[in-house]
């Protein structure tokens, strides 16, 4: 097995859990002037799409959390692909049992980089629960990885896999949402100002 594809596997795994890890956009393309949402969780309900990193394509549908008025459910299902530029056929799906919960809990003026774009960042409390993770597809297999049972995508020049067990409930990798020119972007602070963690386009 190919170690470097199996740790850009659990990356893109973590990812899928409604962040975690994740690409931070469409290449080095600028973010362009933002569109501010003022704390507006309606703007991000709906059906969202990454850029394709590493053969895998993360879909968001983010909803708003039953009961509560300041919450949103964010389930991310990751395609993957044969080759790397993610087109034909999907090979595997990878579905995780429960979704991130994203809770706001305010709006801030800020920048996000890379690009240093002023935008209006929804701040967020966002917590993956404990949860599972099934892959499903032609391409996909049960192996025993260092004692561990995985499912794994076998490509043509190795196989990349993701631990089937239970996950620990844990913060999400990110703390805002943000609109950019059309686009969902998932934000990180690093203490000065945020980070682009994972990009979106909408359906």
């Amino acid at each position: 097995m190919n170690k470097g594809m199996y740790a850009a596997a659990l990356a893109a795994c973590l990812t899928a859990c409604g962040g975690g890890g994740g690409n931070a956009g469409t290449g080095n393309t600028p973010l362009t002037p933002p569109v501010s949402s003022n704390g507006n969780l309606d703007a991000y309900v709906g059906t969202w799409t990454s850029a394709c990193a590493s053969h895998a394509v993360d879909t968001a549908v983010i909803a708003r959390a039953a009961g509560s008025n300041n919450a949103l459910t964010i389930a991310v299902t990751t395609n993957y692909y044969a080759n790397t530029a993610c087109t034909g056929d999907v090979i595997a799906t990878q579905v995780w049992s429960a979704p991130t919960t994203a809770t706001w809990v305010g709006t801030v003026a800020s920048s996000i980089m890379p690009g240093s774009v002023s935008a209006s960042i929804d701040k967020v409390t966002a917590q993956q629960p404990q949860r599972s993770v099934t892959l499903t597809g032609t391409f996909v297999s049960r192996k025993i990885v260092d004692g561990q049972p995985n499912w794994c995508i076998d490509y043509a020049g190795g196989a990349v896999c993701v631990p089937d067990r239970i996950y620990a409930a844990e913060p999400a990798p990110f703390d805002g949402l943000a609109i950019v020119g059309g686009e969902l972007v998932e934000v990180k602070s690093n203490g000065v100002n945020y980070d682009a963690v994972e990009r979106f386009t909408k359906r």
